[in-house]
Protein backbone atom coordinates (compact mmCIF):
# COMPACT_ATOMS: atom_id res chain seq x y z
CA UNK A 1 0.00 0.00 0.00
CA UNK A 2 1.34 3.48 -1.22
CA UNK A 3 1.77 5.67 2.06
CA UNK A 4 -0.54 9.11 1.95
CA UNK A 5 0.46 11.92 3.56
CA UNK A 6 -2.16 13.71 4.94
CA UNK A 7 -2.87 17.19 6.41
CA UNK A 8 -4.68 15.91 9.26
CA UNK A 9 -3.63 13.79 12.08
CA UNK A 10 -6.03 10.62 12.32
CA UNK A 11 -5.83 9.12 16.34
CA UNK A 12 -8.35 6.46 17.03
CA UNK A 13 -8.94 6.22 21.09
CA UNK A 14 -8.83 2.43 21.27
CA UNK A 15 -8.82 -0.49 19.64
CA UNK A 16 -10.90 -2.10 16.88
CA UNK A 17 -13.15 -3.34 19.78
CA UNK A 18 -12.95 -0.47 21.56
CA UNK A 19 -16.53 1.92 21.91
CA UNK A 20 -15.67 4.42 18.88
CA UNK A 21 -14.11 8.00 18.92
CA UNK A 22 -11.54 9.03 15.99
CA UNK A 23 -9.78 12.63 16.94
CA UNK A 24 -8.53 14.52 13.74
CA UNK A 25 -5.97 17.50 14.39
CA UNK A 26 -5.02 19.09 11.26
CA UNK A 27 -1.37 20.02 10.77
CA UNK A 28 -0.12 23.49 12.46
CA UNK A 29 -3.26 23.32 14.63
CA UNK A 30 -3.25 23.69 18.23
CA UNK A 31 -7.29 22.67 17.83
CA UNK A 32 -8.62 18.81 17.02
CA UNK A 33 -11.89 17.90 16.10
CA UNK A 34 -13.62 14.60 17.85
CA UNK A 35 -16.15 12.07 16.15
CA UNK A 36 -17.81 10.56 18.87
CA UNK A 37 -17.37 9.82 22.69
CA UNK A 38 -16.93 6.38 23.12
CA UNK A 39 -13.83 5.18 24.94
CA UNK A 40 -11.48 7.75 25.70
CA UNK A 41 -8.41 5.42 27.43
CA UNK A 42 -6.45 5.63 24.48
CA UNK A 43 -5.93 9.71 23.93
CA UNK A 44 -3.76 11.90 26.36
CA UNK A 45 -4.88 14.69 28.39
CA UNK A 46 -3.25 17.33 26.14
CA UNK A 47 -5.38 15.37 23.38
CA UNK A 48 -8.58 16.01 25.07
CA UNK A 49 -7.73 19.79 26.09
CA UNK A 50 -7.44 20.98 22.43
CA UNK A 51 -10.58 19.60 21.82
CA UNK A 52 -13.01 22.27 20.59
CA UNK A 53 -15.53 20.33 18.54
CA UNK A 54 -17.44 16.92 19.10
CA UNK A 55 -19.57 15.18 16.17
CA UNK A 56 -21.67 12.84 17.62
CA UNK A 57 -23.10 10.36 15.04
CA UNK A 58 -25.92 8.71 17.51
CA UNK A 59 -26.93 8.82 21.19
CA UNK A 60 -26.40 5.10 21.93
CA UNK A 61 -23.90 5.10 25.31
CA UNK A 62 -21.12 3.49 23.19
CA UNK A 63 -20.97 6.17 21.36
CA UNK A 64 -21.38 9.00 24.55
CA UNK A 65 -20.27 7.07 27.35
CA UNK A 66 -16.83 9.04 27.47
CA UNK A 67 -18.45 12.19 27.56
CA UNK A 68 -17.71 12.71 31.50
CA UNK A 69 -14.22 11.92 30.84
CA UNK A 70 -14.08 14.94 28.64
CA UNK A 71 -15.94 17.11 30.62
CA UNK A 72 -13.90 16.14 33.88
CA UNK A 73 -10.36 17.13 31.45
CA UNK A 74 -11.95 20.38 30.17
CA UNK A 75 -13.53 21.44 33.63
CA UNK A 76 -11.94 24.37 33.79
CA UNK A 77 -10.76 25.18 30.20
CA UNK A 78 -10.97 28.46 28.64
CA UNK A 79 -11.59 26.77 25.22
CA UNK A 80 -15.19 26.09 24.59
CA UNK A 81 -16.65 22.74 23.46
CA UNK A 82 -18.83 22.19 20.95
CA UNK A 83 -21.17 19.17 20.49
CA UNK A 84 -22.91 18.37 17.20
CA UNK A 85 -25.34 15.68 17.20
CA UNK A 86 -28.74 14.28 15.83
CA UNK A 87 -32.15 15.23 16.87
CA UNK A 88 -32.32 14.64 20.59
CA UNK A 89 -28.75 15.54 21.03
CA UNK A 90 -29.33 19.02 22.87
CA UNK A 91 -31.15 17.63 25.86
CA UNK A 92 -29.38 14.57 26.36
CA UNK A 93 -26.08 16.72 26.83
CA UNK A 94 -28.07 19.27 28.98
CA UNK A 95 -28.79 15.73 30.86
CA UNK A 96 -25.26 14.80 31.58
CA UNK A 97 -24.49 18.31 32.21
CA UNK A 98 -27.38 17.89 35.35
CA UNK A 99 -26.04 15.16 36.37
CA UNK A 100 -23.54 16.43 38.93
CA UNK A 101 -23.33 19.02 41.88
CA UNK A 102 -21.04 22.25 40.53
CA UNK A 103 -21.30 24.58 43.54
CA UNK A 104 -17.54 25.01 43.48
CA UNK A 105 -17.46 25.85 39.99
CA UNK A 106 -18.23 29.54 39.39
CA UNK A 107 -15.04 30.86 38.57
CA UNK A 108 -14.63 28.16 35.77
CA UNK A 109 -14.81 30.19 32.02
CA UNK A 110 -15.61 26.67 30.42
CA UNK A 111 -18.93 26.39 28.06
CA UNK A 112 -20.43 24.31 26.35
CA UNK A 113 -22.46 24.66 23.35
CA UNK A 114 -24.91 22.16 22.20
CA UNK A 115 -26.30 22.19 18.15
CA UNK A 116 -28.60 19.70 16.53
CA UNK A 117 -27.74 18.57 12.64
CA UNK A 118 -29.09 18.68 10.14
CA UNK A 119 -31.13 21.60 11.28
CA UNK A 120 -32.58 21.71 14.87
CA UNK A 121 -36.48 21.84 15.41
CA UNK A 122 -36.07 23.19 18.59
CA UNK A 123 -33.63 25.54 19.98
CA UNK A 124 -30.06 24.87 20.06
CA UNK A 125 -28.50 25.84 23.65
CA UNK A 126 -25.09 27.01 25.56
CA UNK A 127 -24.16 25.97 29.25
CA UNK A 128 -22.09 27.99 31.14
CA UNK A 129 -19.59 26.21 34.08
CA UNK A 130 -19.84 28.83 36.44
CA UNK A 131 -23.48 29.15 35.65
CA UNK A 132 -23.82 25.64 37.22
CA UNK A 133 -24.61 24.35 33.68
CA UNK A 134 -28.23 25.99 33.32
CA UNK A 135 -29.60 25.81 29.99
CA UNK A 136 -29.78 29.27 27.97
CA UNK A 137 -31.43 28.86 24.44
CA UNK A 138 -29.61 29.67 21.43
CA UNK A 139 -31.34 31.18 18.00
CA UNK A 140 -30.33 28.18 15.47
CA UNK A 141 -28.03 30.72 13.68
CA UNK A 142 -26.52 32.29 16.66
CA UNK A 143 -22.33 32.07 15.72
CA UNK A 144 -20.26 31.44 12.56
CA UNK A 145 -20.08 27.75 13.54
CA UNK A 146 -23.86 27.05 13.12
CA UNK A 147 -24.82 24.28 10.69
CA UNK A 148 -26.35 24.88 7.69
CA UNK A 149 -29.74 23.98 6.42
CA UNK A 150 -28.29 21.00 5.05
CA UNK A 151 -26.02 20.35 7.75
CA UNK A 152 -23.00 21.84 7.43
CA UNK A 153 -20.78 23.37 9.48
CA UNK A 154 -17.76 25.45 8.53
CA UNK A 155 -15.21 25.43 11.32
CA UNK A 156 -12.72 27.79 9.58
CA UNK A 157 -11.97 29.37 5.91
CA UNK A 158 -10.33 25.94 4.79
CA UNK A 159 -12.49 23.03 6.97
CA UNK A 160 -16.00 22.03 6.78
CA UNK A 161 -17.77 19.04 8.27
CA UNK A 162 -20.97 17.95 6.52
CA UNK A 163 -23.64 15.26 7.76
CA UNK A 164 -25.94 12.36 5.82
CA UNK A 165 -28.74 10.85 7.90
CA UNK A 166 -28.37 6.79 7.98
CA UNK A 167 -30.28 3.86 9.21
CA UNK A 168 -29.50 2.86 13.06
CA UNK A 169 -33.18 3.11 14.18
CA UNK A 170 -32.58 5.98 15.92
CA UNK A 171 -31.28 9.12 14.18
CA UNK A 172 -27.89 8.53 13.28
CA UNK A 173 -25.29 10.35 11.27
CA UNK A 174 -22.38 9.90 8.91
CA UNK A 175 -20.05 12.77 8.60
CA UNK A 176 -17.38 13.72 5.89
CA UNK A 177 -14.53 16.59 6.42
CA UNK A 178 -13.42 18.84 4.05
CA UNK A 179 -10.27 20.54 4.07
CA UNK A 180 -9.84 23.10 1.04
CA UNK A 181 -6.79 25.19 0.70
CA UNK A 182 -7.20 28.70 -1.36
CA UNK A 183 -6.08 28.93 -4.41
CA UNK A 184 -2.29 29.21 -5.71
CA UNK A 185 -0.22 32.02 -7.10
CA UNK A 186 1.95 31.40 -10.15
CA UNK A 187 4.85 33.15 -9.45
CA UNK A 188 6.68 32.28 -12.60
CA UNK A 189 3.65 33.22 -14.72
CA UNK A 190 3.42 36.67 -13.51
CA UNK A 191 6.66 37.34 -14.05
CA UNK A 192 6.65 36.18 -17.65
CA UNK A 193 3.61 38.21 -18.39
CA UNK A 194 5.80 41.20 -16.61
CA UNK A 195 4.15 41.20 -13.19
CA UNK A 196 5.88 41.26 -9.80
CA UNK A 197 3.81 40.21 -6.67
CA UNK A 198 2.97 42.27 -4.26
CA UNK A 199 -0.37 43.32 -1.96
CA UNK A 200 -2.46 43.37 -5.06
CA UNK A 201 -1.93 38.99 -4.76
CA UNK A 202 -3.65 38.31 -1.99
CA UNK A 203 -6.47 40.56 -3.31
CA UNK A 204 -6.64 38.68 -6.49
CA UNK A 205 -6.74 35.56 -4.87
CA UNK A 206 -9.63 36.86 -2.12
CA UNK A 207 -11.42 37.56 -5.48
CA UNK A 208 -11.38 41.43 -5.26
CA UNK A 209 -12.10 43.72 -8.39
CA UNK A 210 -9.14 45.07 -10.09
CA UNK A 211 -7.17 46.01 -13.13
CA UNK A 212 -3.58 45.80 -13.82
CA UNK A 213 -1.92 45.90 -17.19
CA UNK A 214 -0.53 43.29 -18.71
CA UNK A 215 1.21 43.71 -22.00
CA UNK A 216 0.06 46.80 -23.08
CA UNK A 217 -3.81 45.93 -22.22
CA UNK A 218 -5.75 46.41 -18.88
CA UNK A 219 -7.05 43.01 -17.66
CA UNK A 220 -9.20 42.38 -14.97
CA UNK A 221 -9.70 40.25 -12.04
CA UNK A 222 -11.38 37.24 -14.18
CA UNK A 223 -8.67 37.16 -16.78
CA UNK A 224 -6.02 37.65 -14.18
CA UNK A 225 -7.43 34.48 -11.85
CA UNK A 226 -7.51 32.53 -15.11
CA UNK A 227 -3.88 33.28 -16.01
CA UNK A 228 -2.46 33.42 -12.68
CA UNK A 229 -4.36 31.35 -10.15
CA UNK A 230 -4.49 27.41 -9.83
CA UNK A 231 -6.28 25.27 -7.56
CA UNK A 232 -5.24 24.16 -4.05
CA UNK A 233 -5.32 21.25 -2.53
CA UNK A 234 -8.25 19.38 -1.00
CA UNK A 235 -8.08 16.73 1.25
CA UNK A 236 -11.23 14.71 2.73
CA UNK A 237 -12.31 12.31 5.49
CA UNK A 238 -15.20 10.12 5.80
CA UNK A 239 -16.79 8.80 8.98
CA UNK A 240 -19.23 6.09 9.13
CA UNK A 241 -20.88 3.74 11.50
CA UNK A 242 -23.67 1.91 12.58
CA UNK A 243 -25.27 1.35 9.81
CA UNK A 244 -27.99 -0.88 7.81
CA UNK A 245 -26.72 -0.35 4.14
CA UNK A 246 -29.20 -1.47 1.73
CA UNK A 247 -28.97 -0.48 -1.94
CA UNK A 248 -30.47 2.65 -1.77
CA UNK A 249 -28.44 3.79 1.00
CA UNK A 250 -25.60 2.49 -0.57
CA UNK A 251 -26.17 4.65 -4.04
CA UNK A 252 -26.67 7.71 -1.96
CA UNK A 253 -23.03 7.77 0.32
CA UNK A 254 -21.48 6.41 -2.99
CA UNK A 255 -21.68 10.02 -3.64
CA UNK A 256 -21.74 11.49 -0.03
CA UNK A 257 -18.74 9.67 0.42
CA UNK A 258 -17.03 10.22 -3.72
CA UNK A 259 -13.24 10.58 -3.66
CA UNK A 260 -12.52 10.46 0.19
CA UNK A 261 -8.64 10.49 1.16
CA UNK A 262 -9.71 8.56 3.90
CA UNK A 263 -12.67 6.16 4.75
CA UNK A 264 -13.11 5.57 8.36
CA UNK A 265 -15.96 2.90 8.36
CA UNK A 266 -17.10 0.43 10.95
CA UNK A 267 -17.35 -3.12 10.19
CA UNK A 268 -19.60 -5.08 13.25
CA UNK A 269 -20.18 -8.26 11.16
CA UNK A 270 -18.71 -10.84 9.13
CA UNK A 271 -20.11 -11.68 5.84
CA UNK A 272 -22.00 -14.67 6.37
CA UNK A 273 -23.58 -12.70 9.62
CA UNK A 274 -25.04 -10.55 7.14
CA UNK A 275 -29.14 -11.57 8.73
CA UNK A 276 -27.84 -10.64 12.20
CA UNK A 277 -26.49 -7.34 11.15
CA UNK A 278 -29.47 -6.33 9.32
CA UNK A 279 -30.99 -7.32 12.29
CA UNK A 280 -28.70 -5.05 14.53
CA UNK A 281 -28.65 -2.70 11.82
CA UNK A 282 -24.85 -2.63 11.25
CA UNK A 283 -22.46 -3.76 7.91
CA UNK A 284 -20.81 -6.79 7.00
CA UNK A 285 -16.93 -6.61 5.63
CA UNK A 286 -18.49 -7.42 2.30
CA UNK A 287 -20.92 -4.18 2.37
CA UNK A 288 -17.93 -1.86 3.77
CA UNK A 289 -15.98 -2.91 1.15
CA UNK A 290 -18.39 -2.47 -1.64
CA UNK A 291 -18.99 1.35 -0.21
CA UNK A 292 -15.84 1.79 -0.45
CA UNK A 293 -14.81 0.96 -3.75
CA UNK A 294 -18.00 2.47 -5.05
CA UNK A 295 -17.16 5.61 -3.49
CA UNK A 296 -13.77 5.50 -4.89
CA UNK A 297 -11.86 6.43 -1.42
CA UNK A 298 -8.50 6.29 -1.34
CA UNK A 299 -8.30 4.35 1.55
CA UNK A 300 -10.49 2.27 3.99
CA UNK A 301 -9.58 2.06 7.50
CA UNK A 302 -11.78 0.22 9.93
CA UNK A 303 -13.14 0.11 12.89
CA UNK A 304 -16.05 -0.63 15.77
CA UNK A 305 -15.89 -4.66 15.34
CA UNK A 306 -18.99 -6.56 17.39
CA UNK A 307 -16.85 -7.48 20.64
CA UNK A 308 -18.75 -11.30 19.78
CA UNK A 309 -15.47 -11.83 17.99
CA UNK A 310 -13.08 -10.51 20.63
CA UNK A 311 -11.83 -14.27 20.96
CA UNK A 312 -11.08 -14.72 17.56
CA UNK A 313 -9.67 -11.53 16.75
CA UNK A 314 -9.75 -8.61 14.15
CA UNK A 315 -8.04 -10.81 11.26
CA UNK A 316 -11.09 -12.74 9.86
CA UNK A 317 -12.37 -8.83 9.35
CA UNK A 318 -9.58 -7.71 7.92
CA UNK A 319 -9.39 -10.37 5.31
CA UNK A 320 -12.87 -10.24 4.37
CA UNK A 321 -12.88 -6.65 3.59
CA UNK A 322 -9.18 -6.85 2.05
CA UNK A 323 -10.88 -9.46 -0.62
CA UNK A 324 -13.03 -6.77 -1.82
CA UNK A 325 -10.47 -3.71 -0.81
CA UNK A 326 -7.23 -5.07 -0.78
CA UNK A 327 -5.35 -2.15 1.11
CA UNK A 328 -7.61 -1.94 3.64
CA UNK A 329 -6.05 -1.80 7.25
CA UNK A 330 -7.55 -0.75 10.66
CA UNK A 331 -7.87 2.26 12.00
CA UNK A 332 -5.47 1.73 15.19
CA UNK A 333 -2.89 0.41 13.07
CA UNK A 334 -1.18 2.69 11.85
CA UNK A 335 -2.18 5.77 12.61
CA UNK A 336 -2.15 8.17 9.67
CA UNK A 337 -0.43 11.97 10.39
CA UNK A 338 -0.02 14.98 9.35
CA UNK A 339 2.40 16.55 6.56
CA UNK A 340 4.81 18.76 7.99
CA UNK A 341 4.53 21.15 5.59
CA UNK A 342 0.76 21.19 5.48
CA UNK A 343 -1.42 24.10 6.58
CA UNK A 344 -4.90 23.62 7.98
CA UNK A 345 -4.80 26.09 11.01
CA UNK A 346 -8.34 26.48 12.92
CA UNK A 347 -7.10 28.99 15.49
CA UNK A 348 -9.46 32.31 15.08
Amino acid sequence: MNKRTLPFELKPSGGPFDDPALLVTPSNSDLSILFDCGTLHGLKTRDLQRVRWLFLSHLHIDHLIGFDHLLRTRLFSPLPLTVYGPAGTVDVIEHRLQGYAWNLTSGSPFIVRALELPSSVSPNAEFHCHDRFQRVELSSSSGQESPTKDGTVRLSEQISVKCHQVQHGVPCLGFRLDRQTPRKFSLETARCLGLEPGPWVGRLIAGEPMIKTVEGKDRDEHWLEEKLLRPGDHHSVGYLTDTLLDIKLLTVLAEFFGNVDVLCSEVAYLKSEVDLATQNLHMTTEQVARLATVSGAKELRLFHLSRRHCETGSEPHLVEVQDGFPTARLLSEPAISAGPDQSGSLSG
